[in-house]
């Protein structure tokens, strides 16, 4: 693995990690909502395997999160970091594409979307509008910063940060996507993964269930007994999960 940083379009330097193979075709994975490149572990634990199957694998902590620079983050500043990420893997050599996306990262990558992205992976994504209070526990005093300050700061246990500021704009983000024009946008089949405990977790698979019809020809749900929005408790049925449709959808080359 080899710690990276590069640019997006705003010249913010972006942290990330690159585990190299002897292949063209990479695997972009983006994390969710108050995480960062290593996604509690996760991408950690995917990237590797993935590489040792012989995909290239970049993993990266969007602009204010993990070791990139400061900013206040909202949707579309991440936006742009995908694009960036996808950019330097140009830069890299790759020549083919696969997204993989937690939570919030799978709205990204859903949105991010270009015809060269071959397949994608998603995991408890955010397929549609959810309002932002079913999302994390926003108190009143955080809610009231935030309207009369244009952000608020959340305290976070992460190895590189201590805390991550919430751009106002954020909230509204969450509260309206136009699912319809980000799904019919899509043209490549989709592995999306959901779990079955949890309000968050419940609330986002009936979202993706609901728009079942507008996604991509291909696109498989799989929902999994007993997961909640962490899966940590079935990263081995994940792993397994997406490394097969990894091999059914986007050819090592």
């Amino acid at each position: 693995m080899e710690r990276i940083t590069f640019k997006n379009e705003a010249g913010l330097s972006l942290a990330g990690h690159f585990y190299a193979a002897p292949s063209k075709s990479i695997v972009i994975m983006t994390h969710g909502f108050l995480s960062n490149k290593s996604s509690s572990g996760r991408f950690d634990r995917f990237a590797l395997k993935l590489q040792q199957n012989g995909y290239n694998v970049l993993t990266y902590d969007c602009g204010g999160y993990g070791e990139s620079d400061d900013t206040a983050i909202h949707f579309d500043k991440q936006v742009t970091d995908l694009k960036a990420a996808k950019e330097y893997s140009h830069t890299r050599g790759m020549e083919r594409f696969a997204y993989w996306g937690h939570s919030l990262g799978g709205r990204l990558s859903l949105t991010c979307y270009d015809k060269d992205i071959e397949t994608m992976v998603l995991t408890g994504p955010v397929t549609g509008a959810i309002s932002y209070q079913h999302v994390d526990d926003f108190s009143k005093e955080q809610v009231a910063q935030c309207e009369c300050n244009g952000s608020m700061v959340f305290y976070v246990d992460d190895p590189w940060r201590s805390e991550i500021v919430l751009d106002k704009q954020m909230l509204d983000d969450f509260d309206y996507m136009d699912q319809a024009a980000t799904l019919q946008s899509v043209h490549c089949p989709i592995l999306v993964i959901h779990g079955t405990e949890g309000d968050l977790e419940r609330e986002l698979a009936q979202i993706t269930k609901k728009a079942a019809h507008l996604f991509p020809t291909g696109t498989k749900l799989v929902e999994l007994d007993g997961a909640d929005h962490s899966f940590m408790n079935q990263l081995d049925e994940i792993e397994i999960l997406g490394l097969h449709w990894l091999h059914d959808h986007f050819s090592v080359r």
